[in-house]
């Protein structure tokens, strides 16, 4: 087996766009190596490197000054230096063409140090120039998020493959609103990526876009200009059951706030800034995160019209995803009316399925993951091993996908202590799967921002990890992966759409005309829905 060696005497110059090894040496008047002392009287220098980089034991790069020279290898009788490498030596020329030969020594540690093993190439006045076969990598910026270690999930659905393999985007930034308790947008890893209102000037006391929001700079708080209603949703409670009771803590970690946290969760997953040397890496850099608050109080709770004015919010100011981490229970035909009209308008709501283990295929599922429209994604919560998160609600027919749900580690809003580790905390939750898919929608849309909302979705679905255990889970059988999204986002684009996103049947209610206690009558028609 070839061996790797790291050089700390002997190196070779390597250039920043030095990506083919060819280009290493050709220098009309080769420089000294700072690991010898002299020239030799040839003139002959071996190249320097000022770093210490990899190459494969014992090869070596071999430039002759012109072609007539390298044709010597060829002959029976070779060159002097090649006897004095040893027995074994093998010499490839098929790099003809640059002039270069491939010198592999067959044991290089007994013939002498690396440096006399160039000394002895390079004493061939033919010779212009001698260079370790060096390794090269591909090009990637490292993840210096000091926590990224901690986020399990990034490697589970490929991710670190998924930028390795991507161009920096020249588009615009996209869009994700955030619909939830609030977002912290001041926090350390999130600051760079909160979506600002171009057309407010801040603390002006004037609506300038004539919106109806007096200085809605970084978004919209609904929650507090509304009462609550018989609609009452809840964020979803995350994975922290309290076994006496068999209720669930709202934000799965006793001494935080849940109205502070769970939004704060929820950005950082899809966009906590990446490589800038603090806490974590958000799946999508070219991004713009739009908070709007609707859900608060005890439990985090909601109205529906608070969580419809935020979503016209989001509409009317760009947004093309947008992020449901919330639920409850009871169908509305209104609800299903304004999912529709949206998602025919381009709308892509990625929404979670539920925390409850029910199955929403039944007569009581959660909304508003289950709602017909074909522009939601219903998404259900996986564990580090891929199965279903024993708390996630699931169905083959009315959730689409599973994403890392267990353990998840985000941003929560800071300053509380002065430990920097208390600004970052692991929750559980299809609260948590579900940002995780919208930060490989944000990444896919960033690279291609002509998908429509349906081949957007398409793509998500038909590139998840298919396994036995999400099987019967969701419509796709598998677990998101951002690689495969990414990298097959244009074929499957450009491929006629099939039945697996447009196959979510209509869910039979045991009553859809009585909601909470609430008739609803449609006065267009005259007919009670």
């Amino acid at each position: 087996m070839r061996t790797l060696r790291k050089y700390t005497g002997f190196l070779a110059k390597i250039h920043s766009f030095a990506l083919f090894f060819f280009i290493l040496s050709l220098n009309a008047t080769p420089q000294l190596s700072k690991a010898f002392a002299q020239n030799n009287e040839d003139g002959i220098k071996v190249l320097h490197a000022p770093l210490t980089p990899q190459a494969i034991e014992g090869e070596f790069l071999v430039e002759f000054k012109d072609n007539k020279s390298l044709k010597t290898l060829n002959k029976k009788e070779k060159p002097d230096w090649v006897n004095k490498l040893g027995k074994g030596v093998e010499i490839d020329t098929s790099l003809s063409l640059f002039n270069i030969a491939h010198v592999k020594v067959a044991n290089p540690a007994s013939t002498g140090q690396w440096e006399n093993l160039a000394n002895i190439m390079s004493s061939d006045p033919n010779v212009a120039s001698v260079t370790p076969n060096y390794i090269v990598h591909a090009l990637e910026t490292p993840i210096n998020d000091p926590m990224a270690a901690e986020q399990w999930y990034l490697n589970k659905i490929d991710a670190y493959q998924a930028w390795k393999n991507i161009p920096q985007s020249t588009n615009d930034d996209v869009i994700v609103a955030v619909i939830d308790t609030g977002i912290q947008y001041d926090h350390e890893d999130l600051r760079d990526h909160i979506w600002r209102n171009p057309k407010e000037i801040p603390n002006n006391r004037i609506d300038d876009d004539n919106n109806g929001f007096i200085d809605d700079v970084v978004g919209w708080n609904f929650q507090d200009n509304n009462k609550y209603s018989y609609s009452h949703m809840n964020a979803l409670p995350v994975f922290n059951r309290d076994p006496n009771t068999g209720h669930y803590n709202c934000a799965g970690h006793p001494t935080l706030k849940s109205y502070e946290t769970h939004g704060t969760h929820v950005a950082g997953l899809i966009a906590a800034t990446r490589n800038n040397n603090l806490g974590i890496a958000g799946i999508a850099n070219h991004i713009k995160i739009m908070p709007l608050k609707f859900l608060g109080g005890t439990c985090s709770g909601g109205d529906m019209a608070s969580m419809f004015q935020a979503v016209l919010y989001a509409v009317n100011n760009g947004a093309k995803i947008i992020n449901m981490s919330f639920g409850g229970y009871g169908y509305t035909p209104l609800g299903q009316k304004i999912f529709q009209l949206l998602s025919e308008r381009g709308i892509l709501f990625i929404v979670a399925a539920g925390n409850d283990a029910v199955n929403n295929d039944g007569p009581d599922p959660a909304y508003p993951a289950s709602f017909t429209a074909e522009g939601i994604i219903s998404v259900a919560a996986s564990t580090v091993d891929d199965h279903l998160a024993r708390f996630s609600n699931f169905g083959k027919k009315s959730v689409d996908l599973a994403a890392p749900g267990e353990e998840i580690l985000s941003t929560v809003p800071s300053g509380e202590t002065s430990i920097p580790e208390d600004d970052y905390k692991k929750i559980s939750g299809t609260s948590m799967a579900t940002p995780i898919v919208s930060g490989v929608a944000a990444l896919v849309l960033a690279q291609n921002p002509h998908l429509t909302n349906l081949q957007l979705k398409r793509i998500l679905m038909e590139t998840v990890d298919k396994t036995p255990a999400l099987a019967n889970a969701s419509v796709s059988g598998g677990r998101l992966n951002a690689y495969k999204a990414v990298s097959q986002q244009r074929t499957i684009a450009n491929r006629p759409s099939n039945n697996q996103v447009s196959n979510k049947p209509e869910i039979l209610h045991r009553d859809t005309n009585n909601v909470g206690g609430i008739r609803i009558f449609d006065n267009r028609t005259n007919e009670q829905k």
